[in-house]
C-alpha cells in the first residue's frame, strides 16, 4: 500500500503572511511529518513566494479569484472546480480538507458528486469563524450576510467532518439544528520551532529599541475586533504611573487609519507603529515585549469564541499575556500564564498593564509557565494528531 494521501484546498495567497496562510502551512507541513503525502490546491500569489515554501509542501497554483474585476473574479472562481476533479482523479486523496470561504459551497458539491465515481475520501472543512458576523462588522450588507452564512450552513451536507476552532462554532451550527455528532472542536495552534524564546536585550537591539526600557505590546491585524482602540484609551493611565513605558503596535489592516489618527493625539515618541512585518521577524518583535496585549471586543468574539494565533505565539515565546475575558480564554487564567480583564473596559486594562510593569517576578513566572503550556498544548504537531485521531474514531 502506498503512502497515505491528502488533498488541502484553500483561500490561501502565500505571498501574504497573514492567518490563513500561516493555519494552512503549518497543517500541511504537520500532516507530512506524520506520514501523509500532501498536496495543496491555493490561490496564485499576488507577489513571489519564498522558495523554501514551496520545498515545504506540494502546492498547485490556481488563478486568484481575489484579483481582477467582478466578472473576471467569477470566471476564476468556476475554473478552479476543473482542477479539483482532476486532483481527485489523478492524487486519489483519502482525505479533502478544506478550509472554509463562501466558494467552498461549489466545491464541496462538486467534491460530493465524485463520489458516485466510487472514489473512498473522507471530506473536513475548517470552520475558524462565523464568516457572516465578521463581514457584518466590517460594514458588508445585511443580505450579504445572509447568503454567507447560507453558504456556510448548507456546506456542512456535503461533509463527513467539521472542525471548528471553538466551542461557540460548535454552539451556533447547533442552534440551526445541524447534527453535532460530525463536529469536532479542535482549536489553532503555533510553532513552538519558530516562536520561541530568545534574549530580551538582545531582541530589542536588534530592533533598535532601548534595552533598559518595558515594552507592552500588540502584535496582529488590526481589525475592529481586535479591540486596538481599547488599548490606545489604557495608555494614557498607565504613562501617568510609568513615564518609561513604550507601546508596541505591530501589524496592519482596515483599522490601521483610524488607530494612526488617535495615535497622533497622544503622546507618539512613546507609541511606536510599525506597520506590516515579515513572518520570519515576528519572533524577534514578541521577544521585545515584556508584556503581550490581546484586547479582544466582546461583539462577535463573545458569540463564537476565541482560539487565536497571537495568544499562543506570545506564550511560545514566554511572555505574560493580557487579554479579555471572552469564551475559550479562560485557559490563561487556568493555565497561569497570563491576566483577563473584562472586554472593552480601557480602565481593567491599564490597571492589568500597571500590576504586571510593577511585579517582574510574576512576569517572569507567567512567562515561563506560557512556553510550558505552549509545547505540551500548543503546537500544530499535537492539532493535526487530534484530526487525525478524531477521524479514525
Amino acid at each position: 500500500m502506498g503512502p497515505k494521501r491528502i488533498l488541502m484546498v484553500g483561500e490561501v495567497d502565500f505571498s501574504k503572511d497573514d492567518a490563513p496562510k500561516v493555519h494552512f502551512l503549518n497543517l500541511a507541513i504537520n500532516f507530512n511529518k506524520l506520514g501523509w503525502r500532501t498536496k495543496a490546491i491555493v490561490y496564485s500569489p499576488e507577489k513571489k513566494i519564498l522558495e523554501e515554501e514551496r520545498k515545504l509542501i506540494n502546492m498547485n497554483f490556481l488563478p486568484n479569484p481575489l484579483i481582477g474585476n467582478k466578472l473576471g473574479r467569477i470566471v476564476k472562481y468556476l475554473l478552479i472546480v476543473p482542477f479539483i476533479i482532476v486532483e481527485i482523479f489523478s492524487f486519489k486523496p483519502q482525505i479533502i480538507y478544506f478550509r472554509f470561504s463562501p466558494p467552498a459551497f461549489l466545491y464541496l458539491l462538486v467534491i460530493k458528486l465524485c463520489r458516485f465515481f466510487s472514489f473512498d475520501y473522507k471530506v473536513i472543512v475548517e470552520f475558524n469563524d462565523w464568516v457572516s458576523e465578521q463581514r457584518r462588522i466590517q460594514g458588508e450588507s445585511e443580505l450579504k450576510a445572509k447568503i454567507i452564512e447560507f453558504l456556510q450552513l448548507k456546506s456542512v451536507l456535503f461533509v463527513d467532518y467539521v472542525r471548528v476552532v471553538t466551542l461557540g462554532i460548535k454552539r451556533k451550527l447547533g442552534s440551526f439544528g445541524i447534527n453535532c455528532n460530525k463536529i469536532v472542536v479542535i482549536g489553532n495552534g503555533t510553532d513552538i520551532n519558530h516562536f520561541k524564546p530568545i534574549d530580551k536585550t538582545e531582541a530589542k537591539e536588534k530592533l533598535g529599541f532601548a534595552p533598559d526600557l518595558l515594552y507592552v505590546g500588540f502584535i496582529g491585524n488590526f481589525a475592529v475586533w481586535q479591540g486596538l482602540t481599547h488599548l490606545l484609551r489604557a495608555i494614557p493611565k498607565v504613562l501617568k504611573v510609568h513615564n518609561d513605558v513604550r507601546f508596541l503596535l505591530v501589524g496592519d489592516g482596515p483599522e490601521m487609519p483610524k488607530i494612526r489618527g488617535k495615535v497622533a493625539k497622544l503622546e507618539t515618541e512613546k507609541i511606536i507603529l510599525t506597520g506590516s512585518v515579515p513572518y520570519q521577524d515576528v519572533n524577534l518583535y514578541i521577544n521585545a515585549l515584556d508584556i503581550g496585549v490581546a484586547p479582544f471586543i466582546r461583539e462577535r468574539n463573545e458569540s463564537i469564541g476565541l482560539s487565536p494565533l497571537k495568544i499562543y505565539e506570545y506564550a511560545a515565546c514566554g511572555i505574560p499575556i493580557i487579554t479579555t475575558k471572552i469564551r475559550g480564554l479562560g485557559m490563561i487564567k487556568e493555565k497561569g500564564i497570563g491576566i483577563l480583564v473584562p472586554p472593552d473596559n480601557p480602565e481593567a486594562l491599564s490597571d492589568a498593564i500597571i500590576k504586571l510593569i510593577k511585579d517582574p517576578a510574576l512576569r517572569n513566572k507567567m512567562g515561563k509557565k506560557g512556553r510550558e503550556v505552549a509545547e505540551k498544548e500548543f503546537s500544530w504537531k499535537n492539532v493535526v494528531l487530534q484530526i487525525l485521531n478524531y477521524i479514525k474514531e
